[in-house]
């Protein structure tokens, strides 16, 4: 894949890069507890905050509130939980106007735990038939698209998204942190041109725990540059030279929540602005660590300067 014709300069564009994003959208509530659910009876949560959130989406957030042009193509309900998300998505600088609004199906809703710790638990739960009616991405729905970033959850219209931005010669990331197993998710990470794993989801595909050793393996699912992301442990990726590893970037960690699809978003930024390999999982990881120093809510997600400031500037 070749990414001329953009300058990158130090970290900011010389034109605003844009990353079309599919797959899933949730409407988040947040509940911050001293410590998860261990059995059954009646806990008390401190605090409760209500966000858009979801693979895809977040990831299209963390690309508008990094300087990008972004666009999310994902089905939700006919019902107010959809007009929420949607509404949200668009107040973020998220454009929505390929979103699939599904009659008489219920919007995916997430109940999430977060514990003093910053970890967090999550019971998700999507209508019956959601993803299965909305109708395929269109190669005109991707015109114009630096990177096309798909997630797991939505596998049809992902490998839809990915085979024409193939076939106009786009780059493609693919946020794995699901089981492709599931539905069209092997045919998903097969069809991209960069899969970075969770590192749990790696391990679950491949039966190896050790993060390199992984990597290797799933040569056998696709031919893309893969990685790997690890939480507090950091990313692991192959490079010609071999396995590579950076560490995460130190904070105190308040909410860990989204920080996978803030990485994948800021990842995917980074390549649409012809940022090298190297230089863009630093940028993800920055943006990734940051976006867990917020406590959950609708500032969860940090802003350029924030990242460049992390990063050291250009020196």
């Amino acid at each position: 894949m070749s990414w001329q014709g953009r300058s990158a300069g130090c970290w900011g564009p010389a034109e605003m890069a844009h990353v079309t994003c599919v797959g899933i959208a949730v409407w988040d509530l947040v509940f911050s507890v001293d410590a998860h659910p261990d059995g059954p009876g009646k806990y008390r949560a401190g605090a409760l905050h209500e966000v858009g959130g979801g693979v895809a989406a977040r990831a299209a957030k963390a690309v508008a509130s990094l300087d990008g042009d972004t666009a999310f193509i994902g089905c939700i309900g006919d019902d107010p939980v959809g007009e929420r998300i949607v509404e949200d998505l668009a107040g973020s600088g998220v454009d929505t106007g390929a979103v699939r609004r599904i009659t008489g199906v219920a919007s995916p809703v997430s109940a999430v735990f977060v514990d003093t710790a910053g970890e967090r638990l999550v019971v998700n739960h999507v209508g019956s038939g959601l993803f299965e009616a909305g109708r395929l991405v269109q190669a005109e729905e991707i015109a114009g698209s630096d990177v096309v970033l798909a997630d797991m959850r939505w596998s049809e219209g992902s490998l839809s998204a990915l085979v024409a931005a193939r076939t106009a010669g786009v780059p493609t990331v693919v946020d794995c942190d699901h089981d492709p197993t599931v539905g069209r998710g092997l045919e998903v990470i097969a069809a991209a041109s960069h899969v970075v794993f969770s590192l749990p989801t790696l391990a679950a595909l491949t039966g190896v725990l050790e993060a390199d050793e992984a990597l290797r393996l799933v040569g056998s699912y696709t031919d893309a540059w893969v990685a790997a992301t690890a939480g507090p442990d950091g990313v692991y990726w192959l490079d010609d030279s071999g396995p590579c590893h950076l560490p995460a970037f130190p904070v105190d960690a308040v909410d860990t929540l989204g920080a996978g699809d803030v990485f994948h978003g800021a990842f995917s930024l980074a390549l649409a602005e012809n940022q090298a390999l190297e230089a863009a999982i630093r940028f993800a990881s920055a943006a990734a660590a940051l976006s867990c120093t917020r406590a959950s809510g609708r500032t969860e997600i940090c802003d350029r300067a924030e990242v460049e400031a992390l990063l050291g500037g250009c020196g």
